[in-house]
């Protein structure tokens, strides 16, 4: 019993670091919990926030999106108010991230003074349930857990309260069982169906799943992916109906000449910033190297594994991705979430001083994020 509790510290340890982060995050805001959804007043007029909320004096961010979908899932499930929903920000994009909003409208049985608390709870519960299953296939994993528990798209998410978190989780669950299983059980698919709700471009590695399925001649693996791509078509099918059009496609159409973007932020030729500089700390400090270190696993081995090949894959494709999603840690940092549960996996079964050093780089680089994040003050005030 001691040793299993000794084996399970590290989810402690990351517990700890996250409740700090959150109170990083509130601290200059006057501890107020609001401040995680970083609302705006465009979207505080379209619905009046209640009493005692933080409204920034700057943009606001994605999780303000979540926050009002929570709010509005009432009108969701009734079709006779869904013309309120397509009048009024938020637009149909942030339809897409539905499984959180959804889960903490749940949490908080839909009392609204408890629903950032049931935003944090989830995002905190997400990662550290993501480091206890690393830990349970292996308990020598201890670095990798806190790795990818506060990677930089954990970091990015539990400042502006995202859906990462729960993507991680989700994904993670689904790679250890593919791994320990060899096959995609029911369970599986479950989990798959639940990462293409969080995130529209999860849809990506349920893509990638049914290719690499393929690839190694398990079409039965293949045809069980049908089932997360009918529950992606299924959202996006009641996005259409409520918004009138498909926001997936703006998605898809975000890429850009492989490498370009980040050539040209690595070389300056759109100045060096403090948003800039974090994308290049990312190119050299996860990019390239895992990108490089996955390539000769995969000549060395000659085999096609499932974490190395999707790490390779999913690093390829942050290369193509345009110039504003280049232009800061929080937006190339985490849009590919996927990279991290593969990378981090992949790193976990090569046990090197190499290995090591990269799952380390990683980890350095979220806790950078997180800190960075957090002496970022915007004005504010509280309505």
């Amino acid at each position: 019993m001691k040793g299993n509790c000794l084996r399970y510290r590290p989810v402690a340890l990351l517990a700890l670091v996250l409740t700090l982060s959150v109170a990083m995050n509130i601290r200059n805001y006057d501890w107020n919990i609001t401040t995680v959804f970083h609302m705006d007043d465009v979207l505080n007029q379209s619905h009046p926030m209640p009493k005692n909320f933080v409204i920034l004096k700057v943009p606001s961010y994605d999780g303000a999106q979540y926050y009002q979908i929570a709010r509005n899932m009432p009108a969701i499930f009734d079709s006779t108010r869904w013309h309120e929903l397509a009048e009024k920000s938020p637009g149909s994009y942030a339809y897409q991230r539905f499984l959180l909003p959804f889960l903490a409208y749940v949490l908080s049985l839909g009392y609204e003074p408890v629903l950032p608390y049931a935003f944090v709870l989830i995002n905190i519960l997400s990662l550290l349930g993501t480091a206890f299953l690393i830990l349970r296939s292996d308990k020598h994993n201890a670095l990798s857990a806190l790795a990818l528990g506060l990677c930089p798209a954990a970091a990015v998410a539990m400042h502006f309260t995202l859906a990462e978190p729960l993507t991680i989780l989700l994904i993670t669950a689904s790679l250890l069982r593919m791994e320990k299983y060899k096959k995609i059980d029911a369970l599986t698919i479950f989990l798959l169906s639940l990462v293409v709700l969080t995130r529209e471009v999860n849809i990506l590695l349920i893509a990638f799943l049914i290719g690499y399925s393929l690839l190694k001649n398990k079409p039965l693996d293949a045809l069980k992916l049908v089932i997360p791509v009918l529950c992606f078509l299924l959202l996006h099918s009641l996005i259409y109906v409520i918004f009138g059009n498909i926001p997936f496609l703006m998605s898809a159409a975000a890429h850009q000449f492989p490498g370009r973007a980040a050539f040209d932020i690595l070389i300056g030729n759109r100045g060096y910033n403090q948003y800039t500089l974090s994308s290049v700390a990312l190119l050299l400090g996860f990019v390239i190297p895992n990108l490089l270190w996955t390539g000769r696993e995969i000549l060395k081995t000659r085999s096609l594994e499932l974490f190395s090949f999707g790490s390779f894959a999913f690093l390829c494709l942050m290369l193509i991705m345009p110039d504003y999603i280049w232009g800061s840690i929080t937006s190339i940092g985490r849009v590919i979430t996927p990279v991290y549960p593969l990378t981090i996996l992949a790193l976990s079964n090569r046990k090197t001083v190499l290995t090591r050093l990269l799952t380390l780089s990683i980890l350095c680089l979220g806790i950078g994020t997180s800190i960075g994040l957090a002496l970022q003050v915007h004005p504010f005030g509280i309505i």
